[in-house]
């Protein structure tokens, strides 16, 4: 894990002092006052003290670009090291029935990257079987960066080493696709939509709600609920493990143990939303409530009835870290001030404030999809994927 962390971290590092370095030749005082502009690349320093994790000083190297960009990978595969069941809050593989998988010597299963996407996509192809009419919707970024983190030395704070590294977007807005294999971090988004679309799912065919829980969704089927949905743990959907502060590898999604549904409605039904909705062992009074996370093939980040400076979220960012490190908060959120990792590989896309200083979620789910998935959106001209 560390020599792997650190060939990640000094990539990363070469990268910047090559951008760094472009300039061929200086321009003389007299000729620089004909030009007026802004600066390309502009580097932030800044320090931070946590009375339980130490001292750290953080260079970040702002790039002032505007992406657009459609990308595929293959595999997206980042913090590959041993983790085990449990320790640090690592999440076990589970089938689709929930129960969960054991490795041949007995031991719990647990997927062996804290990162893996398989079929990456950035951004969405319209009309991809039509060439001639085919029609490129790029994911836009805005303002990415490029942060390095020190951890000083308690008793001489010359002493410095790096700590993480970490990729982030100042705004970003599009679709992301992929097969969502292990995920470690924050992805929080909302489900909302009809109880008619509950009551069709826990009381169709198929469905486990019992008569009285039926009568209770048919009497709210027009009344509108959602609900926070975050990374679970499949065995118990729950959000946390054994006091951890979020879950690694994780491979399902949905509304955690404990929680419940929500609605903005008035009435009576819509006012017993909450006391009747309450989450526990992945269900909602007869309502399945935790999915795999491959079966969200595309999410779409931001808000997509919006145009990119009033719909795109802020505060992404994917990190690398050695130990320990509370990244500063850049999602806009008032009161929000660190993000706190742990070793290994962490991605954040969370909740953040818009334009307006409301709370928005990076991605939103009708409840239909939420129910039943969300399919890929193509990412190549002439095929969905693997171009």
């Amino acid at each position: 894990m560390v020599n792997k962390a650190y060939r990640s971290i000094l990539a990363l590092s070469a990268m910047t002092a090559s951008l760094s370095s472009v300039a061929l030749e200086a321009i003389p005082d007299d000729e620089l006052n004909h030009y007026t502009g802004q600066a390309f690349i502009t580097v932030d320093a800044s320090s931070y003290s946590d009375a339980t994790l130490g001292n750290y000083e953080f260079t970040r190297v702002n790039l002032g670009l505007d992406i657009e960009t459609l990308t595929n990978i293959d595999e997206l595969r980042i913090g590959e090291f041993d983790r085990s069941y449990g320790a640090d809050g690592t999440a076990p593989m589970v089938d689709d029935n929930r129960n969960i998988v054991y490795n041949a010597d007995g031991s719990v299963a647990v997927h062996d990257a804290d990162l893996i996407i398989q079929n990456f996509g950035l951004g969405r192809v319209d009309n991809y079987n039509d060439p001639a009419n085919a029609e490129i919707v790029p994911f836009k970024i805005k303002d990415p960066y490029i942060e390095l983190a020190y951890k000083t030395d308690p008793g001489n704070s010359s002493i410095r080493r790096i700590a993480g590294v970490r990729i982030g977007f100042g705004q970003a807005q599009g679709d992301l696709s992929g097969d969502l294999i292990s995920l470690t971090g924050n992805l929080e988004g909302e489900i909302r939509g009809p109880g008619s679309l509950a009551y069709d799912s826990a009381c169709g065919d198929g469905g486990t709600a019992n008569l009285v829980e039926c009568v209770l969704l048919a009497v709210a089927s027009n009344t509108e609920i959602y609900a926070e949905v975050n990374l679970l743990d499949g065995a118990t959907g729950e959000a946390t493990l054994d006091g951890a502060p979020y879950l690694k590898r994780a491979s399902w999604i949905g509304v955690p143990t404990g929680t419940n549904f929500e609605s903005d409605d008035t009435g009576l039904v819509a006012g017993l939303i909450p006391a009747l909705t309450t989450s526990k062992d992945c269900g909602v009074i007869g309502v399945t409530a935790c999915f795999r996370t491959t079966n969200y093939q595309s999410v779409y980040i931001g808000d997509p009835t919006q145009d990119f400076e009033n719909g795109s979220a802020s505060g992404a960012f994917i990190s690398l870290q050695l130990e320990s490190v509370p990244w500063e908060d850049l999602s806009g959120i008032a009161g929000a001030t660190r993000v706190y990792t742990e070793k290994g590989a962490f991605l954040n896309i969370a909740k953040y404030a818009d334009a307006n200083g409301q709370q928005r979620y990076p991605l939103y789910l009708d409840l239909y999809n939420a129910l039943t998935g969300e399919p890929r959106v193509a990412t190549c001209i002439g095929r969905t994927k693997g171009c």
